[in-house]
């Protein structure tokens, strides 16, 4: 059983990378434009990608949260521009797979915006 759960994992993990590679070269439909069935499908796909992304995007604002109040409080506010910088990076960005994302009609932002002005 643990050998099966092994190379499902392995499999798994190669053809993610393999398909990430790829999905440029895809001209796949928006989420609008498939049928009923195929919108279910997509938000199927999403919810489950979501709950295993979901924890990840939270670790990192959570982090985040630390490091930016670390950073205000041991400058003693002399850094806040870059503790808000910080705290704005990691709270902001996608908290969910969007069914777009998975078409390739969006791309997925974990963190928030590269532009951040206080």
């Amino acid at each position: 059983m643990r050998k099966i759960f092994v190379m499902l994992t392995l499999i798994s993990c190669i053809s993610f990378f393999v398909q990430g590679s790829f999905l440029k070269d895809v001209d796949a439909k928006t989420y609008a434009e498939h049928s009923t069935a195929g919108k279910t499908g997509l938000v199927a796909a999403s919810i489950v990608t979501s709950a295993a992304y979901f924890p990840f995007k939270a670790a990192y604002a959570i982090l985040g949260g630390v490091t930016s109040g670390l950073t205000y409080g041991i400058t003693m506010a002399k850094e806040a521009e870059t503790a808000h910088k910080i705290a704005t990076k990691t709270f902001t960005g996608d908290w969910y797979i969007h069914p777009n994302i998975l078409t390739s009609h969006e791309e997925l932002n974990f963190s928030g915006p590269d532009d951040i002005s206080p």
